[in-house]
């Protein structure tokens, strides 16, 4: 049983004891969830973390790299392992935030804002505070200054924008 197995089923035991009694072959279950867990992580992983951007230095990519393993983990165990017991269900909160969450637009107006004034490009900390706020890496940000139009950047990277709003929704249930 791999460490997210492991995981799964201490959390289970503590807190969903009812639910982990009427597992019928619990080690089985476990491992098979732990798997399951690696696997979405691995892919999480590499949409968060990106290409490697030009001129990156080997501990920028090992910070870059982890944070996207970090983020990607917090998202899947979210969403397979942890419980959640919200007011709404689930799917009716993610509905109701969806249609009062920041429009990915603002990304777009920013981006345009950088690309008519450069000088107003944020400072690396600002930036990173800015991608950790919206759930991307800083190379996204970067990529969609350095695009014209933005708005295409956006579209061609819609995977990153659509896991990047789990975790953004996912970090509210919290």
């Amino acid at each position: 049983m791999n460490k997210y197995g492991h995981l799964a089923k201490s959390h289970w035991q503590q807190h969903l004891p009812t639910r982990y009694a009427t597992l019928e072959n619990p080690t089985e279950f476990f491992e098979s969830l732990g798997r399951q867990v690696e696997a979405e992580v691995s892919d999480l992983q590499a949409i968060l973390a990106g290409t490697d951007p030009a001129r990156e230095t080997y501990p920028e990519k090992v910070a870059r790299l982890a944070t996207a393993r970090r983020s990607a983990e917090e998202v899947v165990m979210s969403q397979l392992v942890w419980s959640h017991d919200p007011e709404l269900p689930l799917d009716q909160a993610r509905e109701e935030w969806e249609q009062t969450r920041p429009s990915d637009e603002n990304l777009v107006t920013w981006a345009e804002r950088m690309q008519d004034s450069p000088d107003l490009m944020p400072s690396s900390v600002e930036l990173e505070q800015m991608a950790k706020d919206w759930a991307v890496p800083t190379s996204f940000l970067e990529g969609l200054v350095a695009t014209e139009p933005p708005r295409e950047y956006l579209r061609a990277n819609a995977e990153v924008l659509t896991e990047a709003a789990t975790i953004r929704f996912l970090r509210e249930l919290r």
